[in-house]
């Protein structure tokens, strides 16, 4: 743990040049006297640091010095703010350290770099979540990420997606896969063959004291992949009639030019992920579109919209 303060010292130091021992003892959580047992070791060293006393005075490091602790080349640097993982992680209790981590690797970078790199940030702004999901809840995420990371099993109890049943597993947390700001849960039960199980429909998890079973050969990068191109193929999605007035329709057949003529009512086959993703699509466009088919769906957006009219 020194070692780390003494680099976030250091890092600190290089990007302001000099500071109190007061500031750097408040940013790193530790006695100010800490930090002056940690100048003294970063002098040792053969770091150029020293304090000054006096109203003026502060850590600082002698004019011109800087070593590149990074290693990172101009092109690497630029992409440490694009990496857009800060909102993704916060579920999995990771928030704060990658901020941290950011930070850190920001101060250590030259001058030149740091420049560039936070000028990227100013201009690109990565966002992985999807439209039409909006920012789905997964309260256990945290949960499940402890599990997979400690090898053990999760007791958990879940909502099937087709039939809406709650069920109860005991699963082989193997990893977990963000696509399109949705989380996904990859477990087994068992020997059985892996399975994906959406993480927000996970109304209960628990960590056992039993260890997952042993999978030496499973990548997740590999099973998601494959998976995915199996999903494309087959095409394993679900499939929607709706009745649309004009400006929906040409909303949801964005493949039309937008001078295309539509009908009072257009009828228009789509496809969508799952279910969920059909509902809430649908939902948004309120009595400017009627699903026909399937009879589940129609029945939810009905469900959905008659409880919306008794608040109202």
């Amino acid at each position: 743990m020194r070692a780390d303060r003494l680099l976030a010292v250091l890092m600190l130091l290089q990007r302001r040049r000099r500071t109190t021992a007061r500031d750097l003892a408040e940013r790193l959580e530790v006695s100010v006297r800490t930090i002056y047992r940690d100048v003294e070791a970063l002098a040792a060293a053969g770091v150029p640091i020293y304090a000054e006393p006096g109203r003026n005075g502060g850590v600082r490091l002698m004019e011109g010095y800087r070593t590149d602790l990074s290693g990172l080349s101009l092109g690497e640097a630029e992409l440490v703010p694009l990496l857009g993982l800060g909102d993704a992680l916060a579920g999995l209790g990771f928030e704060t350290s990658v901020a941290q981590t950011e930070a850190k690797v920001l101060s250590a970078l030259p001058d030149a770099q740091r420049e560039r790199a936070e000028q990227f940030r100013r201009r690109i702004h990565v966002d992985l979540s999807a439209w039409w999901h909006g920012t789905e809840q997964v309260p256990h995420l945290e949960t499940l990420t402890e599990a997979a990371f400690a090898g053990r099993r999760v007791r958990v109890r879940y909502r099937r997606g087709g039939d809406g049943k709650v069920v109860s597993r005991t699963l082989d947390a193997l990893g977990l896969v963000l696509k399109s700001g949705v989380w996904y849960l990859v477990a087994a039960t068992g020997l059985h063959e892996p399975r994906t199980y959406r993480a927000a429909r996970v109304l209960e998890a628990e960590v056992t004291d039993q260890h997952a079973g042993v999978r030496p050969e499973f990548d997740l990068a590999s099973f998601w992949n494959a998976r995915s191109s199996e999903f494309q193929q087959t095409g394993a999605e679900y499939k929607v009639v709706v009745r649309a007035r004009p400006d929906a329709a040409r909303t949801l057949r964005n493949d039309y030019e937008a001078d295309t003529t539509f009908d009072e009512w257009t009828t228009i086959d789509l496809t969508f992920g799952h279910f969920e993703h059909a509902l809430r699509r649908l939902l948004s466009f309120g009595p400017a579109v009627e699903v026909m088919e399937p009879t589940e769906l129609r029945q939810a957006v009905a469900d959905a919209l008659r409880e919306a009219t008794t608040l109202y």
